[in-house]
């Protein structure tokens, strides 16, 4: 375990060299994986580090390339990259505040921060969690009554649409829902929810426990839903209102697109991602909850282990040991600013606009619909079966230029970009167009 300052030295320089390769411009997906060496019995040092570090590097995904625009998953900045090692090296266990004294305090006031910037109201509390499905998860399980009330969930409906993220359907089964607890309500063609379909489908579910999900940002065309006339209608029903700002709650600091974020004050939960359009390293998420009473009732548990009468930030959620996410957070808005986020997301917006234009305008493809935030979905103008969207999609991802994923909706494949990189630019989206032009016209 002893590493000495020259070694360290050297490793860093190494290091180094690797982390400026991860941002450099290149392929988004390998074209080839390196063969792997087998574990060895005797560890091999120190020193075999740097080859080890070039072997994942290049066979790994790279995020940071302004040629990958087909997930919503970060390239983290490379100032919370560099954070992140600091945090991993200090381990630091979100447990006990006595095993993260500055984290907890840190973990604190960005909870608070994002409490004020949503509006949301002095009562309201908070806990990071590990992921957006583990947020999402615990979310749920305090609308159902959480640890205060175990069991009895028969009456509980939560009421979807058909763009939901996977992570909501999966905690309704964790918690011990039947899929048919889990209703489906009508929507657009980019899956936001119609609000007098919700007030019909709680109309005629008033005698149960009613959830309903509004999303902030679905996965597949980044919609919004109506947050403020599906949080009126929750109210009305005495519904609890969840909203699923995994993705779009980082317009939390923007000032250009903050109309998105109309009627998340009527939640009764909130969960966001920094680890997706803040630029951190995953995993990192946030739940928040209206009443700190019921957050402390609903999710708080006794702690007999470490009994310094401190505020242990591990009392509260699903997890106990956590470690110290909020730290790389903070870390990296103190250095970008949250000015500096904003700005990172709103671009995207921009540009995700554009390439909406440059869509329509195009002989080739059109877009499917008009976004709202930074993803876009479109498809060629022709009409393509499975087999031959496929066969596009495996060429595009051979010739190792830019590459957008292949996702379906409501049974069609689709192109989806994601305009997430702030290095993308206009002439990468051109250059996309002109890549997959060819591989269509070859399909007959």
């Amino acid at each position: 375990m002893k590493l000495s300052k020259e070694v360290a030295r050297l490793l860093t320089e190494s290091l180094c060299d690797q982390v400026t390769e991860i941002y450099a411009p290149a392929s988004p997906i390998p074209a080839n994986l390196p063969a792997l060496p087998g574990l060895p019995d005797q560890g091999r040092g120190y020193e075999s580090l740097p080859e080890l570090w070039s072997l994942v590097v290049a066979g790994s995904s790279r995020l940071a390339s302004p040629l990958m625009m087909g997930h919503m998953d970060t390239a983290p900045h490379p100032i919370a990259a560099l954070s992140d090692a600091v945090v991993s090296a200090l381990n630091n266990n979100l447990l006990f505040r006595e095993l993260s004294p500055i984290a907890s305090q840190i973990e604190e006031e960005l909870v608070t921060l994002f409490i004020e910037r949503l509006g949301l109201g002095e009562d309201w509390a908070g806990t990071f969690a590990s992921g957006g499905s583990l947020a999402n998860l615990t979310a749920l399980f305090a609308a159902c009554g959480g640890f205060a009330k175990p069991g009895g969930r028969e009456r509980v409906r939560v009421y979807v649409t058909d763009s939901i993220h996977a992570s909501v359907k999966k905690s309704a089964a964790v918690l011990g829902m039947t899929p048919s607890q889990v209703i489906i309500v009508a929507s657009d063609e980019t899956g936001r929810m119609h609000p007098d379909a919700l007030d019909e489908c709680l109309s005629d579910n008033r005698n149960c426990q009613n959830i309903v999900v509004g999303v902030l940002g679905s996965t597949i065309h980044g919609a919004v839903d109506p947050l403020d006339e599906l949080g009126a209608i929750a109210s009305k029903h005495g519904a609890w209102f969840h909203v699923d700002a995994i993705y779009g709650g980082a317009l939390v600091f923007s000032s250009r697109n903050r109309q998105f974020l109309k009627g998340i004050d009527r939640a009764d939960s909130v969960v966001l991602g920094p680890q997706k359009w803040m630029y951190v390293p995953r995993l990192s998420a946030l739940v928040l909850i209206k009443g700190r009473d019921l957050f402390d009732r609903s999710l708080g548990v006794d702690l007999p282990y470490s009994a310094t009468g401190e505020a242990h930030r591990g009392k509260w959620g699903l997890q106990g040991s956590r470690r110290a996410d909020a730290v790389t957070l903070w870390l990296t808005l103190q250095a970008v600013g949250l000015n500096g986020i904003a700005e990172m997301g709103d671009n995207g917006i921009a540009l995700t606009r554009e390439f909406y234009d440059l869509l329509q305008a195009d002989d080739t493809f059109q877009p499917t619909h008009a976004p709202d935030l930074n993803l876009q979905c479109f498809k060629p103008r022709r009409g393509l079966g499975d087999e031959a969207m496929s066969k596009i999609h495996r060429a595009l991802t051979e010739a190792g230029g830019p590459w957008v994923s292949l996702s379906r909706w409501r049974g069609e494949l689709l192109f989806r970009s994601v305009l997430l990189s702030p290095d993308i630019g206009a002439g990468d989206l051109q250059a996309l167009l002109k890549s997959l032009a060819p591989l269509v016209a070859q399909v007959h």
